[in-house]
């Protein structure tokens, strides 16, 4: 009976040990997710601006929905942030982009995201961010962007990801340029 008793104390400590293991584990492994995301914080671009005479007719403009909230059970607001991709798909050759601005619902400029003229080198992607907590740009947002081809790259991807939660749920989708 006494080997049983020690056995008994002895599986008592050591599952007593495991999970003190496990939490400090968990906490740990919590604590460098949460650091990873303060590191991947969106922080303002500080793209390579270019001064470039470009004829007007050799720009392009690019419409790209953008939502600053949507409506979900019975018109309750889900604040959304959105960001805005643009991604150059040409493995040798870059692209420009000279204007990217912010629309409203109403067709009121809101925000111009660029003071002048950038390069998007070959397969490099640029990205901006409109918070969740300027709903500015309402149901109805959008991004145009106005943008060359002068080295006849493959077209640019231009994309906006919007993401947000509220009323218990969580919302991701993504709207392409057209």
């Amino acid at each position: 009976m006494p080997s049983k008793n020690k056995l008994s104390v002895f599986l008592s400590i050591f599952s007593f040990l495991t999970v003190i293991v496990l939490v400090v584990y968990l906490g740990n492994l919590l604590h460098s997710i949460e650091t990873i995301e303060q590191q991947l914080h969106h922080q303002a671009q500080q793209p390579a601006y270019q001064s470039t005479r470009i004829d007007d007719s050799d720009i392009n403009a690019s419409y790209v929905p953008a939502y600053s909230h949507i409506y979900a059970d019975g018109g309750q607001a889900i604040l959304l942030e959105t960001t805005l991709s643009i991604r150059n798909t040409d493995p040798t050759k870059a692209i420009q982009i000279h204007a990217i601005d912010y629309y409203d619902t109403a067709g009121n400029k809101v925000k111009n995201y660029l003071s002048e003229a950038i390069k998007l080198n070959a397969l490099s992607t640029a990205d901006f961010l409109a918070e969740k907590d300027n709903t500015s740009g309402g149901a109805g947002a959008n991004f145009l962007i106005h943008w060359s081809n002068p080295n006849d790259a493959t077209p640019p991807i231009f994309e906006a990801v919007m993401v947000g939660s509220g009323h218990g749920k969580d919302v991701s989708f993504v709207s392409r340029a057209r």
